[in-house]
């Protein structure tokens, strides 16, 4: 039983699975096992009460497909506008990071969570980076989802993920409605 099990209260947002499983990244490869798992047990929602997690709803506003290109368009201008400035990565970014980002979620804070798509591992998970809020700084997050969220239950790592400001946080999942 994944963590995601535990969360699931009422039934789910009814997703685009079709997109799901059949959409492909630049690697040839698609979603991260854990990023299936939460959208097929949990669907869209409020994460851990901060973090709003974007799965593929087909053209709905609030959908994976919309959100995260204009979430990455934001990004690619920022970054470019500020001319890769290297004080942006830290503390664990690493240069030309931002190239390889790809966003599936926000915070109520402002926050993103991001894929590293260059640096997929041999289960196919995408290791989760947090960008701060404004996109301030770039801090190392967990391998993949199941532990992003373990660790956001620990007060110190979700201190080292999003900084000191923070104490865990509860492990709750609340399904959000799909209005227009």
């Amino acid at each position: 039983m994944s963590i995601f099990d535990r969360l699931r209260k009422k039934s789910i947002t009814q997703f685009d699975n079709a997109y799901l499983t059949a959409h492909r990244f630049t690697d040839g490869k698609g979603f991260p096992p854990s990023y299936i798992d939460f959208a097929t047990h949990l669907g869209w929602g409020r994460l851990c009460g901060l973090f709003l997690i974007y799965v593929p709803l087909g053209q709905h506003p609030d959908s994976w497909t919309i959100r995260s290109p204009c979430i990455k368009q934001a990004m690619d201008s920022f970054y470019e506008e500020m001319e890769h400035d290297p004080f942006l990565l830290e503390p664990d970014g690493y240069e030309g990071i931002e190239q390889s980002l790809v966003p599936f979620a926000t915070s109520e804070n402002g926050e993103y969570l991001v894929w590293d798509l260059a640096h997929r591992s041999s289960d196919d998970e995408l290791p989760i980076y947090v960008l701060a809020a404004r996109m301030g700084g770039i801090r190392y997050g967990a391998p993949n989802l199941y532990d992003f969220v373990e660790r956001c239950e620990n007060d110190e790592a979700v201190k080292s993920m999003l900084g000191p400001g923070y104490a865990k946080l509860p492990l709750i999942f609340e399904p959000l409605p799909l209005e227009r």
